[in-house]
């Protein structure tokens, strides 16, 4: 995913952008303040984004309401508390500095995935694979649990008439097999 960062402080905004782009992910910025984060926006597309809510003296707010316009899933990464944050924002997901960023991309690969746009079984396939790496210890797992869940899937469709949306079937089949069975995807 391409995931917009807009951090102010320096040695966390390079630190975020160095795990997200080792986890596979690219980074847009990161930007320090609310104006140039929105003329990325304008520019370039954002799959997802990391807001920290104060930027010196100015806040992330008007970032957030324009991914939620765009349907742009983001986090916020901060040291208020939710009853700092407006109310329009208070169900949004809040991660408290310092975080892992393992846990914030976990976070928004699984909203992605889960609410991602109808794409074909390519798409899902990616988009599980990318959510699936964060969690697994190595690819050679990641690629294991989700070949398990291929097979599953075509064994449900094989057997039956296929109803409902592709991509909630094989997110619940990937749901069932990392609680059911993944430990055996290790060496």
């Amino acid at each position: 995913m391409r995931i917009l960062v807009v951090e102010d402080e320096f040695l966390i905004a390079e630190q975020l952008s160095r795990d997200i782009d080792n986890l596979g992910d690219t980074v847009i910025g990161p930007f320090a303040d609310s104006v140039e984060a929105m003329g990325s926006l304008n520019s370039t597309v954002a799959d997802a984004a990391i807001l920290d809510v104060r930027l010196g003296d100015q806040n992330s707010f008007c970032i957030a309401d324009q991914l939620k316009l765009q349907d742009v899933p983001f986090l916020f990464l901060t040291g208020f508390a939710v009853l700092d944050l407006p109310s329009r924002f208070r169900l949004q997901s809040i991660h408290s500095k310092p975080s892992s960023t393992r846990s914030l991309l976990l976070n928004l690969h699984a909203h992605r995935l889960r609410l991602g746009t109808a794409g074909g079984v390519h798409d899902v396939l990616a988009d599980m694979l990318s959510y699936v790496r964060l969690v697994a210890p190595d690819h050679a797992a990641a690629e294991r649990l989700v070949e398990q869940v291929m097979l599953q899937a075509i064994d449900i469709i094989e057997g039956t008439c296929l109803e409902g949306d592709l991509r909630g079937m094989m997110i619940s089949l990937m749901d069932r097999e990392i609680a059911l069975n993944f430990p055996r995807h290790f060496h």
